[in-house]
């Protein structure tokens, strides 16, 4: 599952607490993940550099905590990272529901909250990478269907809104509603359906495809 370390830091936005100062903080920080991609059972180990902060802690933001209730949303909890020999080191374990997640600093207990559109984890299941991307998200779901058994083609695809619970981004996750038949075949009888969730590779990524369930949260 480890990768080559991927640097995914560059340029940091920086954004304070009200109250509160950055300007104590380089504009700087660099945020590197021992793996780009981990599935819903294991940790993404990090490493934060280029600041002079007393503490680092990190979350994903819109993620659900795995310790939270069921279909309630549980804000994924700050990780507290530890230094050694000036690099800010822990684990960020995956949260329960697959997608792409931006990454948030906490520095000095909280005075600054540091990000960066290119900071992000994926968690996806085995294989998403392998597929096949599109400029859009219709287009990833439109491949779908074509590749299901039995010649199917796409009658209906709806944007599903994300549940209360799902703090996910929608710029990068995106849920469809469809409807699809055999190539054809016009009755009302022959068509079935499936919620299907889709993933940007980053802000200004390509589409495709993370998951297809009968319920929108199989």
């Amino acid at each position: 599952m480890l990768a080559t370390a991927f640097a995914v830091g560059a340029a940091a936005t920086a954004t304070a607490n009200a109250g509160h100062t950055t300007a104590r903080y380089p504009s700087r920080v660099r945020v590197v993940l021992a793996t780009r991609t981990v599935d819903l059972y294991h940790s993404a180990s990090i490493r934060v550099s280029g600041t002079t902060s007393r503490s680092v802690a990190v979350r994903l933001v819109g993620a659900i905590d795995r310790a939270g209730l069921a279909y309630r949303w549980t804000p994924y909890p700050w990780q507290v990272l530890r230094v050694r020999h000036g690099t800010w080191r822990g684990e960020l374990p995956a949260p329960p529901l697959f997608g792409i997640y931006r990454l948030q600093l906490r520095l000095d207990h909280g005075r600054s909250l540091v990000s960066s559109v290119r900071w992000l984890l994926r968690v996806f299941p085995r294989g998403t990478m392998r597929r096949p991307s599109f400029a859009t998200a219709a287009g990833a779901v439109r491949h779908f269907v074509g590749r299901l058994p039995g010649h199917k083609v796409l009658v209906a695809s709806r944007r599903w809104p994300l549940a209360r619970f799902d703090h996910r981004d929608p710029r990068l996750n995106r849920q469809f509603a469809i409807a699809y038949a055999p190539r054809g075949d016009a009755r009302p009888t022959s068509r079935l359906g499936l919620f299907v969730t889709t993933v940007r590779d980053g802000f200004h990524g390509r589409w495709r495809l993370l998951q297809a369930t009968t319920q929108p949260y199989d």
